[in-house]
C-alpha cells in the first residue's frame, strides 16, 4: 500500500477518534446536567430541561454508534488489495480531486491536500466504482478523469 493511502487511512482513523471523543464527552456532559438538574417549583421548566438533555444524549449516542460502525467498516475494507479498477478501499486521484472510496467521512487533509472520503453509495462513489485509469465520470455537468488508483 502506497504511503499516501496509509496517510489517508490514518487521517480517517484520527477523524473518527475525534468524533467519538467529542460525542462521548457531549453525552457525558448532558447526562451529568440531566442528573444534576434539581426539580424546582416551575415543574414545566424542569421537565423541558430534562427532555432537552435527553435529546442531546440521544443525538450524541447516535453519533457514537455511527462512528463505531464506521471504525468497524474501515477495518473490513480491502485496503491492501491492489486493483486496476476502483473498488471499496481505493484511493482515487482525478484531475479534479482526491477521493477515498468506502466510508462517508467527508473532507480530510492529507499532505496539504483535501481528500474526500466517500461511500460507494454516494452519487460520485457509484460513478467511480469499477472505473479504470483514463475513464471519465460526469456528475452535475462536471467531468472528472481518473489519473491514478491506489
Amino acid at each position: 500500500m502506497e504511503a499516501v493511502k496509509k496517510e489517508v487511512i490514518t487521517a480517517i482513523e484520527k477523524e473518527l477518534d475525534e468524533r467519538l471523543e467529542i460525542s462521548t464527552q457531549t453525552f457525558n456532559d448532558a447526562l451529568e446536567a440531566r442528573n444534576n438538574d434539581t426539580k424546582s417549583s416551575a415543574g414545566d421548566k424542569y421537565e423541558t430541561s430534562r427532555a432537552m438533555m435527553q435529546q442531546e444524549m440521544d443525538n450524541a449516542d447516535a453519533i457514537i454508534h455511527q462512528v463505531k460502525m464506521y471504525k468497524n467498516e474501515l477495518r473490513r475494507l480491502p485496503i491492501e488489495e491492489k486493483s486496476d479498477r476502483v473498488i471499496s478501499g481505493s484511493f482515487v486521484e482525478t484531475d479534479k480531486g482526491f477521493y477515498f472510496i468506502g466510508l462517508s467521512v467527508g473532507k480530510i487533509e492529507v499532505q496539504n491536500q483535501i481528500v474526500y472520503a466517500i461511500s460507494t453509495a454516494s452519487p460520485l462513489g457509484k460513478l467511480l466504482l469499477h472505473k479504470e485509469v483514463g475513464d471519465e465520470v460526469v456528475l452535475n455537468n462536471r467531468v472528472q478523469s481518473i489519473k491514478r488508483i491506489i
